[in-house]
């Protein structure tokens, strides 16, 4: 809750702050995020499972204000998506099963810009972020062969309490910007993002053989996201009254 508040209160002067200053501009922005998690994942105690990338769209909002000629300070609110496929075959029995994780958060971050250029600016920044969990989604398909038949079932579920609602990380990026008139820029931004706090709780459970394995739960250990983002925008200048 402590972090949270600090970025409520953090939010709230950067925008008392900017809104008493003439140097600031205002944008949006949308693009695609390809996400994906490590750490230890793994679906019914069969180890072999296979995460694979997925690519999700992003949106927002970006406040962004100039400090001097080369420093920008920049926060955004964005609706941002993550997750993973998985693919998991076994030859107990043809068992074989695949899926997704689907994961959709606000985010808000902070970062600090340097940029260089006169007309066209290029700009590298750091910075981080509070993302908070709106929604979890799980859909998982599972396929058991036999001898003498074959079942197609549907193991999807609700996996919003497995993970945390808050989570704080950090961005690394690089961009450019292109004037489009005087008051207006065109952005292309591309961020690396990654989790510093736990995505999905720690679940631990000891595997009964004699248990039916669709009954048998998942297992997070040390789960954290990583996506890579490609955007576009627009920055709109709010023209100097002096």
């Amino acid at each position: 809750m402590r972090t949270i508040h600090f970025f409520f209160l953090a939010f709230l002067f950067f925008i008392s702050g900017i809104t008493m200053s003439q140097d600031f501009s205002i944008g949006l922005k949308d693009g695609i995020s390809w996400t994906t998690i490590n750490g230890i994942w793994d679906y019914k105690n069969v180890k072999n499972s296979q995460i694979e990338n997925i690519s999700e769209h992003n949106f927002g909002f970006m406040l962004n204000y100039k400090l001097c000629s080369h420093f920008v300070v920049q926060t955004e609110i964005n609706i941002e998506r993550k997750g993973f496929d998985f693919k998991v075959s076994n030859d107990y029995n043809g068992l074989g099963y695949h899926g997704n994780y689907r994961l959709k958060y606000l985010n808000i971050p902070i970062t600090v810009h340097y940029e260089l250029g006169k007309k066209v600016n290029y700009y590298i920044y750091t910075g981080i972020y509070l993302a908070r969990l709106l929604k979890a989604e799980n859909y998982t398909s599972i396929s058991l062969s036999y001898p003498s038949s074959y079942r197609h079932l549907d193991e999807s579920y609700d996996p919003t309490d497995e993970f945390n609602k808050s989570v704080l990380g950090g961005i690394v990026g690089l961009g450019i910007k292109i004037p489009l008139c005087e008051t207006v820029q065109f952005i292309i931004d591309s961020r690396y993002q990654l989790d510093l706090t736990k995505a999905a709780k720690n679940t631990e459970y000891k595997y009964d053989p004699n248990q039916y394995i669709l009954e048998t739960p998942n297992n997070f250990q040390n789960v954290y996201t990583r996506s890579f983002t490609m955007s576009v925008g627009v920055l709109y200048q709010i023209p100097n009254k002096k």
